[in-house]
């Protein structure tokens, strides 16, 4: 059996700070603190790096952070983004130690994404899909269970505790280095009469699907663990819509890596802002268009929003997105605060979006 440990202070950072306080604002989810990196002092974290100095460390976090926004894993090796690397402090705008085994790091937001859209990099937004994760263990010594976003409050023996454990941090880990908004159900009576442990472990996606409606996420990401003497061996499923994909790799990471890969793919802009309109129907009061309003304006992929007609319940918006309508389109769908309608004989062009405001 392989010798697991509890997860310490990194594991109870990454839960407060990343992972798990994904907001919304009734539209995509909010990764929070995106621009913020939690360096841990440990080598072993680092992956065998082995940073000396403190500014050694705040070019680590340089790199972590590039593979946050660029959505590339490997960004942290590309030629042209060399000078953010060896100049990364001068990117900082606060660092600090929140305690004696971690180093936080914030930077400069603006200026970040200004020198990708300089270098004609990727550039991926704070608005990111919201992925729900059913993670069926298999512990290997006779016990099996369902991963929560906390231990239930039920007799289960310690190893199994000490097994789940490990999970979330693992998975809290890969999730804060990609940049992932994540979340585990709840595995409360509700979830345990809808959902069991064989409808994970053989794939059963409509099942799994209905009991993941009351969680509102943009994807669901289930996933069969074995623990081994090895490690955690991992299968991981990606369901969307009505669609299902089985995914390559047989590690925790690798489906959280080929997660934040299609969405890097997706939802990553290169380039100025272009301009496209938006219609909204349905503003009915002054409450209506100042919900729209905000929720345009709050958008990190808008460059500017500017109104440019507002007619009984229509309003239409002239704006430069990142990425251009395609990228917009896809992050106005996500959540619930629009809902898109098809194009109709007034907005034929591939540049105008039709939403109705959604109830």
């Amino acid at each position: 059996m392989i010798k697991l440990k509890r997860s310490g202070a990194l594991s109870r950072l990454l839960w407060g700070l990343v992972v798990f306080l994904v907001l919304s604002r009734g539209s995509a989810a909010i990764f929070e603190n995106l621009y913020t990196i939690t360096v841990p002092l440990s080598s072993e974290a680092l992956r065998d790096q082995e940073p000396s100095t403190e500014e050694s460390y705040v070019r680590f976090a340089m790199g972590q952070l590039l593979t946050r926004v660029t959505g590339r894993p490997d960004a942290f090796l590309n030629p042209a983004l060399e000078d953010l690397m060896r100049d990364a402090a001068q990117y900082v705008v606060q660092r600090g130690y929140p305690d004696r085994e971690n180093l936080l790091v914030t930077f400069d937001s603006q200026a970040i994404e200004d020198a990708l859209v300089q270098r004609s990099q990727p550039v991926w937004g704070e608005e990111r899909p919201l992925t729900l994760m059913w993670v069926a263990i298999d512990a290997g010594f006779g016990e099996r269970s369902i991963l929560g976003a906390e231990s239930p409050g039920i007799i289960r023996s310690s190893q199994l505790t000490i097994v789940e454990d490990e999970l979330r941090a693992q998975l809290e880990l890969a999730a804060s280095d990609r940049g992932l908004p994540v979340t585990l159900p709840l595995w409360d009576l509700q979830d345990i009469s809808t959902l069991d442990f064989i409808d994970i472990w053989g794939g059963f996606g409509d099942r799994v699907r209905r009991a993941s409606e009351r969680y509102g996420a943009d994807a669901i990401l289930s996933g069969r663990v074995r623990v081994t003497q090895y490690g955690f061996d991992a299968q991981w499923t990606l369901l969307r819509g009505r669609s299902q994909y089985i995914l390559s790799g047989g590690t925790l990471r690798s489906g959280l890596d080929q997660l934040a890969d299609l969405y890097a793919g997706e939802f990553s802009s290169i380039g100025n802002a272009l301009i496209a309109r938006v219609t909204v129907m349905g503003v009915e009061t002054l409450e209506n268009y100042g919900k729209v309003m905000r929720y345009m304006e709050d958008l990190s992929v808008l460059d500017s929003v500017d109104v440019e007609n507002f007619a009984g319940t229509m309003l239409t918006l002239r704006v430069a997105a990142r990425g251009g309508p395609d990228v917009l389109e896809r992050v106005l769908t996500l959540g619930d605060v629009l809902t898109q309608l098809p194009s109709t004989v007034d907005s034929p062009s591939s540049d105008h979006l039709t939403f109705s405001l959604s109830q």
